[in-house]
C-alpha cells in the first residue's frame, strides 16, 4: 500500500475511534501507561529520527520508553539506523554494512552506537530495541554483550517485525522479546501465544479487547501504535493497553500527565 494511502486510512480510522464512546481509563491504568517514542521526536529536516537530537527532548520530558532500530556496520558494530542504506534519512546511497564503524562515525556522526544509547538513556528511559536484520556471529555476540549489562524486561525489550530474528539473542530470557505487527496482527498475536515472550505490539485498530484480556491473564504486555489523538490514547489506556507507541511522544506525554493530574485531584 502506498504510504500516503496508508496514512490517510489510519487517519480516518483514528478519527472515527477517537469520537467513539469508550470507557475512561482509571487512575491505575493512567499511572501504568507508558508513552513509547518511536524513533524519537523529529521533523525529518532539523531533527532526524534515531538520533540524540530526537531522543534527548523526549527523555528530558519524562517519556517512559524510547524505540530505536539496530543494524550492523561492516566490522560488526551495532548501530542505530532503521534502513539498510543512508539514503532516506541522510541522502546518501551507501549501505550501512559497507562502512566500518570508524568510517560511519566520520561520515555521519549523528548515528549512535548502541553502547552510546545505553550509556546515555538506560538509567532514565526504558529501551525498546528493534532488530532489523541478522548479523554475523561476531556482531550478534557484541549485541548480546552490551545488552547483558542491563536487566531484560525491566530495562529493555527486544522488538522485531520478524520473530525469527530473536534467535540472534537466544540467550536472553524470553520475557525480553516482543513481536510487532504491521497489518498482520493475527499471525503475530498467534505467534506470541504459541511462544514464550513478553507480549506483542500492533496497530491499535486490529487489537481486540479479548487479545488484551488474554495477554493480561498470561502476564504479558500489549503495545498499541501509532497513536496521535487524545481520544484514541485514552481509549487504549482504558482498554488496558500499557504501552502507547507514537511518533508524537511529547504531545502524548503532556496529555497523559494532564489526565493523571486530573485524576489525582479527584
Amino acid at each position: 500500500m502506498h504510504p500516503l494511502v496508508e496514512n490517510t486510512l489510519v487517519w480516518l480510522i483514528e478519527a472515527g475511534l477517537a469520537a467513539w464512546p469508550h470507557e475512561p481509563p482509571s487512575a491505575s491504568q493512567l499511572e501504568r501507561a507508558t508513552i513509547v517514542a518511536h524513533r524519537g521526536e523529529r521533523d525529518g529536516v532539523q531533527v532526524r529520527e534515531n538520533t540524540f537530537a530526537a531522543f534527548d527532548p523526549v527523555v528530558a520530558a519524562g517519556v517512559g520508553a524510547i524505540e530505536f532500530d539496530i543494524r550492523y556496520t561492516r566490522d560488526d558494530e551495532p548501530v542505530v539506523l532503521h534502513d539498510a542504506t543512508l539514503k532516506r534519512v541522510f541522502g546518501r546511497s551507501t549501505r550501512i554494512d559497507a562502512l566500518s564503524w570508524r568510517a560511519l562515525r566520520a561520515e555521519i556522526p549523528e548515528i549512535p552506537h548502541l553502547a552510546e544509547m545505553i550509556e546515555r538513556y538506560s538509567a532514565r528511559s526504558h529501551l525498546m530495541i528493534e532488530l532489523k536484520t541478522r548479523g554475523s556471529e561476531r556482531a550478534e555476540s557484541r549485541l548480546y554483550d552490551w545488552l547483558s549489562r542491563l536487566e531484560p524486561g525491566a530495562a529493555f525489550h527486544v522488538l522485531s517485525l520478524d520473530p525469527a530474528l530473536f534467535a540472534a539473542l537466544a540467550d536472553l530470557p524470553s520475557r525480553a522479546f516482543i513481536p510487532v505487527a504491521k497489518s498482520n496482527w493475527r499471525p503475530i498475536r498467534d505467534w506470541a501465544r504459541g511462544h514464550e515472550c513478553g507480549g506483542a505490539a500492533g496497530f491499535f485498530a486490529q487489537i481486540r479487547s479479548a487479545d488484551i484480556a488474554h495477554a493480561r491473564a498470561h502476564d504479558r504486555v500489549i503495545g498499541s501504535g501509532f497513536i496521535r489523538r487524545r481520544g484514541v490514547l485514552l481509549r487504549e489506556i482504558g482498554r488496558g493497553v500499557p504501552w502507547i507507541f507514537t511518533n508524537q511522544p511529547l504531545a502524548l506525554q503532556r496529555l497523559l500527565e494532564r489526565q493523571r493530574s486530573q485524576h489525582r485531584q479527584l
